[in-house]
């Protein structure tokens, strides 16, 4: 029974493939064949803005504030408009079981990280003159409170295996990697074994770091901690610098440490690259009193991806906000527009962005 009930399924399955064989398909008379080619497809360009803030520098009284909301306040929209925003947190947070202090050594609190992130910052720079003020102990700490508030930071670390995990992050399809350095940390020596603790600029160093970054990200945006302090204009060791990161492949430099603004460059790499260097950002947040060092701001650009094109990155439209740093009525030290406070500061908006030479 089953040796026949198979012989007819066999018979009818040939029947049909025969059937099949046979079957006229219908083609209509304006037809015509075209080959399928991948080069006629074509992405979607995408992007996203990325910025830094400049010094976040408690001096007193600003380290005895409970809270940072009004401290930022008037800024807050502008801040949280920028898609990747960093902050280059020159006081580190320690916390108060170091005793909060101003300069020389500084330390701050802990709840100033909360207080940048609720105002868009995404990432703290933490290499520069003051990381070790407070020794090893007092980089731990602060590692460990800015992790508390769950942020991001690069320049400083907690071991070589920190060191070496790439800080990378994705936005909007647009990769980004990040690095950050210093020229020194005011004569105090990292402990014997401990080169990871923090950062510190050797150009051989960085051009390597930048091009084996560069592999892994669309863009490599490098943190800076140079520069001569109150020094309107960028030194010759800055310009080297910026030059060998261009050659590196890296994008975007953001400079700071004079607490003064200095000028905006593009700059051009040796395989043809451009590279946005802000040279210094100034104080955005600091108790400092001479000239200059109470007006800041942000800087932010646009980063545009392209995959139709050979070089999919550009960087466009380097642009800074000024702001400055004013008391309110209560005596309260507050980051403000700039030009709300001009007749109060001995520079004003239009000043700032011929001084930087950008445009807005």
């Amino acid at each position: 029974m089953t040796r026949k009930f198979g012989l007819i399924m066999l018979v009818a399955l040939l029947g049909s493939c025969s059937f099949a064989q046979n079957e006229q398909r219908h083609v209509p008379p304006n037809f015509q064949q075209k080959d399928a080619s991948f080069d006629d497809f074509n992405y979607p360009k995408v992007e996203m803005t990325i910025g830094m803030i400049g010094d976040i520098l408690l001096h007193h009284p600003l380290y005895t504030y409970e809270d940072y909301t009004d401290s930022f306040a008037e800024v807050k929209d502008i801040m949280t408009d920028i898609d990747f925003l960093l902050a280059n947190q020159e006081s580190m947070p320690g916390g108060k079981d170091f005793g909060y202090s101003g300069y020389p050594a500084f330390n701050s609190p802990a709840h100033i990280i909360d207080g940048l992130k609720n105002v868009g910052v995404d990432m703290v720079s933490i290499a520069n003159n003051h990381t070790l003020d407070y020794g090893e102990k007092g980089i731990r700490a602060a590692i460990h409170n800015i992790k508390t508030y769950d942020m991001p930071y690069v320049g400083a670390y907690l071991s070589d295996e920190d060191q070496n995990e790439a800080r990378i992050f994705t936005i909007n399809q647009i990769s980004l990697g990040f690095l950050a350095y210093t020229y020194g940390t005011n004569g105090i020596p990292t402990p014997k074994g401990k080169d990871y603790l923090v950062a510190r600029i050797d150009p051989d160093r960085i051009a390597r770091e930048v091009e084996e970054l560069k592999k892994r990200v669309d863009v490599v945006v490098v943190s800076m901690h140079w520069g001569n302090e109150y020094e309107l204009t960028a030194n010759e060791t800055q310009v080297k610098l910026a030059q060998v990161i261009a050659d590196a492949g890296g994008d975007i430099i953001f400079g700071h440490h004079p607490h003064v603004l200095q000028q905006v460059e593009r700059l051009q790499g040796v395989h043809g690259n451009d590279t946005i260097v802000y040279y210094s950002l100034g104080n955005f947040y600091s108790g400092q009193k001479f000239k200059y060092t109470d007006i800041g701001g942000i800087a932010h650009l646009t980063i545009v991806k392209d995959r139709n094109q050979s070089s999919p990155i550009t960087l466009e439209a380097p642009t800074f906000y000024p702001t400055a740093v004013t008391k309110d009525e209560r005596g309260v030290f507050k980051v403000v527009p700039l030009e709300i406070v001009e007749q109060e500061k001995n520079v004003t908006h239009d000043w700032v962005l011929e001084h930087m030479q950008v445009k807005n």
